[in-house]
């Protein structure tokens, strides 16, 4: 089936896209490895990258605070193993949009009109993906999830995550095509 992906910054002409799995997973880890612990240590955990996240950025090293989502990565991954093992890793797939359309809608709204990226760091790509591979969830979770950890509820994006990953619908909901298989990219689209 065709979907389409956008790249930020990371796209090399290769014919597979591969998830950047190690980056993603470097950032969540500790969250993953408090959670199997305790609620505890996660909570020390998550202040003390608070303060570490807050440092890098006051050091002028990184342009935004990500410590929040990399904590929501934690919670969502921590869930997804001990309680839908079967389902796909959030930090493991590669993310699709349906159309060119919302691929475009998208690149723009979290990478170019944020300032963060210039248009030509962002490549627009149409891929053949293994039908079997994917799953979609409903992003309006997560992001509920996000709002939560800035509101330092971090209990609640449990919940949340179980939302997700049994593939509930909000009322207005915001789907996220994400697939862990076999891919082939078949063109680079100016847009």
């Amino acid at each position: 089936m065709k979907l389409y992906h956008y790249s930020v910054d990371s796209y090399d002409g290769a014919k597979r896209l591969v998830s950047d799995y190690k980056n993603n997973y470097r950032f969540a880890e500790p969250y993953i490895l408090a959670l199997r612990q305790s609620k505890e240590l996660f909570r020390a955990v998550f202040l003390a990258t608070m303060y570490m996240s807050r440092e890098v950025q006051a050091l002028g090293l990184r342009k935004y605070e990500n410590y929040q989502k990399d904590a929501v990565e934690g919670i969502f991954e921590y869930v997804r193993e001990t309680e839908f093992p079967e389902d796909t890793s959030r930090l493991r797939c590669v993310y699709y949009c349906e159309s060119m359309r919302e691929a475009v809608d998208y690149a723009r709204a979290d990478c170019i009109d944020s300032g963060l990226f210039t248009k030509e760091q962002v490549a627009l790509l149409e891929v053949e993906v293994d039908e079997k591979t994917v799953r979609r969830y409903d992003q309006t979770y997560f992001n509920l999830a996000l709002e939560a950890v800035k509101r330092n509820e971090t209990d609640s994006v449990f919940g949340l995550a179980r939302q997700y990953f049994s593939c509930q619908r909000s009322e207005d909901p915001l789907i996220e095509v994400v697939a862990d298989g076999d891919n082939t990219v078949l063109r680079r689209i100016e847009y």
